[in-house]
């Protein structure tokens, strides 16, 4: 009876742990598994503490069978005084040998990929992050869920 207790215990910690570096973590179904242009997809939160540092990921779930090694995006920031930000970027799904960078079960895969390492965010208020698909074909077939994942590291700015 004791072990399972301690190991009751032990995940209770660790889950504890993860969950106190979570900032931000949200994530939108795609429907029917095909991403289009005009469905662009946003996150808002609030940071109140500006000297904290963060790492920011996009998370993607799409099927073994995506078509492409990686998927560009268009990310736009709007901060909490109306300024907006825009830049493209590309994430990598697959390696250069068709294998996938994340975890697969079944006919389905995740990749979490890195946003920005250690981002700090200069004012407090609410910040909104748009992602758009941004390939060469309107419609995208194979990507079922768009996610952001926000933690706190240990680091904080002076």
């Amino acid at each position: 009876m004791s072990v399972r207790l301690a190991i009751l215990a032990a995940v209770a910690i660790l889950q504890t742990a993860c969950e106190q570096h979570l900032f931000f973590e949200e994530k939108k179904e795609i429907p029917n598994g095909v991403w289009t242009y005009r469905d662009t997809l946003s996150f808002s939160f609030t940071v109140s503490d500006t000297s904290q540092l963060y790492n920011m990921y996009a998370d993607f779930e799409h099927a073994d069978t995506f078509p492409n090694q990686n998927i560009y995006l268009r990310l736009h920031t709007r901060f909490p005084d109306g300024q907006r930000l825009s830049k493209v970027r590309s994430f990598d799904l697959f390696d250069e040998k068709g294998e996938s960078k994340g975890k697969c079960s079944g006919q389905r895969c995740r990749v979490r990929s890195l946003l920005q390492d250690n981002a700090y965010f200069n004012m407090a208020g609410e910040y909104v992050i748009t992602l758009e698909q941004f390939m060469r074909s309107d419609s995208l077939p194979g990507v079922r869920a768009v996610g952001i994942y926000i933690e706190k590291t240990k680091l904080r700015r002076e």
